[in-house]
């Protein structure tokens, strides 16, 4: 401590001696009397003794509050230098407690979202293994559960991908008929196992993101083909600036709409049809968001769902989310 205490205040401990040295020389050229210088000196030396001593003693007692791991507001001084880096220390305490706070609620729900995707993707695993067992290896069965098993990995990829934001954007010209139809025919074999029918009408140029608008819509027309009825028809209408996906399925219940595109919500569709993660609708909003596209969801229960897709500007007449 006494060690710590001279490397702080070593200039201060120094100017006495100094100060002395100079007061002595300035008596021995003037030849004044010694006792007189003596008399100073010892005087001074009292005093300051005593001020170090104190000096000493508030030294150690802030060492020992901040050697306490206590508040660094209880380390109060009258030095405005010293209270500032007080200050600016326990700003960055709070800071890095902040920080800590968001990485372990981020770990947490990661965490929950990998239990729920996991649960998710043992579904068509099942699936496989059931076909396996009994020899009823389907090829349009087997397609279908690969499918569904590349859809969830992709979702989770570009979570992953997406919250780390380490993919840029690249914006170009993009027919979205032309991106749709490349969409639906990926989900083929879904539409023909469910005898599905989809009908696409209409155009519309968009300068966009090719990669991340095609995952966005991908996750809607998903929803559309899953909780569609077997036989249903989902309409595709496109015009210049808006996109609009309608199926004749389930439909939402009215205090779910809201809620859809929160992170983890299923609503009761994906808890009683399917072991949702919630996760396909949040990615959507947030990558709409990011590509300056607003989505907006219309249903009924029992009678389907139409979601809209469309500029922010132009969505000012529905319940954009």
């Amino acid at each position: 401590m006494i060690g710590k205490f001279l490397k702080e205040y070593r200039l201060w401990l120094l100017l006495y001696p100094i100060l002395v040295l100079i007061l002595g020389i300035t008596f021995w050229l003037y030849r004044l009397p010694l006792a007189t210088f003596s008399n100073a000196l010892v005087f001074t030396l009292t005093i300051y003794v005593i001020a170090i001593a104190v000096l000493y003693w508030q030294f150690v007692q802030k060492m020992s509050l901040l050697s306490d791991h206590k508040s660094v507001k209880a380390a109060e001084t009258s030095s405005p230098l010293v209270q500032a880096h007080l200050d600016a220390l326990e700003e960055s305490v709070s800071h890095s407690k902040n920080q800590q706070d968001s990485l372990r609620q981020e770990r947490t729900q990661l965490t929950s979202l990998i239990k729920m995707w996991s649960h998710q993707i043992k579904v068509p695993l099942a699936s496989l293994d059931l076909m396996v067992q009994t020899e009823r290896l389907a090829p349009q069965d087997v397609a279908n559960q690969v499918q569904s098993i590349d859809h969830y990995l992709t979702m989770l990829l570009n979570y992953l991908k997406f919250q780390e934001k380490t993919d840029d954007y690249r914006f170009e010209n993009l027919s979205v008929k032309a991106l749709v139809s490349s969409i639906i025919k990926d989900y083929r074999i879904q539409c023909l196992s469910k005898d599905l029918s989809i009908s696409i009408s209409g155009e519309w140029l968009l300068n966009s993101d090719r990669k991340w608008l095609t995952f966005a819509i991908s996750q809607i027309i998903d929803n559309a083909i899953k909780y569609s009825r077997p036989g249903g028809t989902i309409v595709i209408t496109i015009d210049a600036g808006s996109l609009k996906i309608s199926d004749q399925g389930l439909g939402i219940l009215p205090e779910d709409i809201p809620r859809l595109f929160e992170e983890g919500f299923t609503g009761f569709n994906g808890h009683q049809h399917h072991k949702s993660t919630g996760l396909g609708l949040y990615m959507t909003k947030l990558i709409l968001t990011e590509l300056e596209l607003a989505v907006a969801i219309e249903s009924e229960i029992d009678q389907g769902t139409t979601v809209t897709i469309k500029p922010k500007r132009k969505l000012n007449d529905l319940n954009t989310l």
